[in-house]
């Protein structure tokens, strides 16, 4: 092949769109690479769906428990508050008997005075009563005389031999014989049914005043035997309503402990359905993959289930059912559905990743057997080599095969960028370009410099 300066220059610049395509490739496995990792750190991070799988599994076998602990902490509840009712009741009574103990115990002792004041009356007027007694045990013989001396001097006694009014029998035959009975009459009593009767009345009035005090005395001893016998109930009273007070405050306090032992266990399942509610929504709502045309690569749960799926659990009437706490109840199994569903997600898109990472290289390794060739076949151009021409042939149909491989799988707009959200594959996709344009001029020239050779050498020959 004779050397031209056109064969020169397009040797040189497939020399150049050879290095610039290596370079480009180089760095096109290295960003595959790089997203190969990173990808593969993401579906290792998202396999925490696995611990989700495991919390769900979890909650099922402990479901019957927390909702047999909900009947059991709701009567214990109910029993709890029937119990203090009682507490408080008997503290009440309690207080209240204590009050009434204290009354009692003033109430006796205000009967003690009372006894005490009457005992001191009846000491006081024993004498009186004495004399009282006497006096009348005195007056008892004169009665008859009495009822004579009335009879004299009201007319219907004609007479008492001797004298000539009532009162002077009286002063002469009555107040000596009351004085022989040791009842002295004064000298001015002139009316003797008057002075008798003030003084039976005065002994009834003595006599009565000490048995009055005596019924009073003795109805005051009992009324303090009754009081000490209330007072000795009240205290035994006092004593069982402490005791049965401390019983009651020992079985609340006991009750309050299960009660808070319960309220743990529940609430540990609450709270477990709140964390697989939550990472069961971050599953469902897991992001969709697009492509740069706006086409769906992998569709994420949300779009596998349809938007109205849902993992709340309802009653055979259709009524939402809920926790203790009022949060809604979830439906274990429709929750493993969407982690299901959530798997084949990122298996998806691990293979769509996978598929497109490999297109990528193949792609990168075709260039670079092209780029290697056509290195050799530029060099060989430069120097005036016959067979550059053939090598600028199988070099310009890889990179065009190149570009039509790349074409069908998509080099012109990649779906996954790098980590940091940078696209990778323009480069790529320019030295390519580039590439098979200088490639496919390359071989032309060549080919019609290695043509024009051979025909020089023939009109030599002849």
């Amino acid at each position: 092949m004779k050397k031209s300066a056109l064969t020169t220059i397009f040797s040189i610049l497939l020399i150049l769109a050879s290095l610039f395509g290596l370079v480009a490739a180089g760095f096109g496995v290295a960003d595959g690479l790089a997203i190969k990792k990173y990808k593969e750190d993401d579906a290792k991070a998202a396999d925490v769906v696995g611990d989700l799988e495991k919390a769900i599994g979890l909650l099922k076998e402990n479901e019957q428990a927390y909702l047999d602990g909900i009947g059991t902490y709701n009567k214990g509840l109910s029993d709890y508050a029937v119990g203090q009712q009682a507490y408080n009741k008997g503290k009440s009574d309690l207080a209240k008997g204590y009050s009434d103990y204290e009354a009692g115990k003033a109430a006796l002792e205000e009967g003690r005075k009372k006894v005490a004041a009457g005992q001191a009356l009846i000491d006081a007027n024993t004498d009186a009563y004495n004399e009282g007694k006497e006096l009348l045990s005195k007056i008892q013989p004169l009665m008859p005389m009495l009822n004579q001396y009335v009879d004299f001097r009201n007319g219907h006694l004609v007479q008492l031999p001797g004298f000539d009014s009532a009162q002077a029998w009286f002063v002469s035959v009555v107040r000596p014989l009351a004085a022989q009975l040791g009842l002295t009459i004064p000298d001015d009593v002139t009316d003797f049914p008057v002075y008798m009767q003030n003084m039976v009345a005065e002994g009834k009035a003595m006599l009565e005043q000490y048995e009055a005090g005596l019924k009073e005395l003795e109805a005051g001893k009992a009324e303090l035997a009754a009081g000490e016998a209330a007072l000795k109930d009240a205290e035994a009273q006092l004593a069982q309503g402490e005791k049965d007070l401390a019983a009651g405050a020992s079985e609340l306090a006991a009750g309050a402990a299960k009660l808070a032992a319960g309220k743990a266990d529940l609430e540990t399942f609450e709270a477990g359905m709140a964390l697989v509610d939550e990472y069961t929504m971050t599953c469902y709502k897991n992001d969709h993959i697009y492509r740069h045309n706006g086409e769906m690569a992998v569709p994420g749960p949300e779009i596998r289930l349809g938007a109205d799926f849902d993992w709340k659990k309802y009653d055979e009437n259709g009524n939402l059912m809920t926790l203790r706490t009022g949060e809604p109840y979830l439906d274990l199994d429709q929750c493993l559905v969407v982690c299901a569903s959530f798997r084949e997600s990122v298996a998806d898109h691990v293979a769509d990743v996978t598929n497109e990472l490999t297109m990528r290289l193949i792609t990168y390794a075709v260039l670079v057997v092209a780029c290697i060739l056509g290195l050799i076949a530029g060099i060989m151009g430069l120097v005036g080599k016959g067979a550059a021409s053939v090598l600028g042939i199988i070099t310009a149909v890889l990179a065009v095969a190149c570009n039509i491989f790349g074409l069908c799988t998509r080099y012109h707009g990649y779906t996954y960028p790098l980590k940091d959200g940078t696209y990778s594959g323009t480069l790529q996709l320019i030295a390519l370009l580039v590439f098979v344009a200088v490639a496919v001029i390359f071989a032309v020239v060549a080919s019609i410099a290695k043509s024009k050779a051979k025909k020089e050498a023939a009109t030599e020959a002849v």
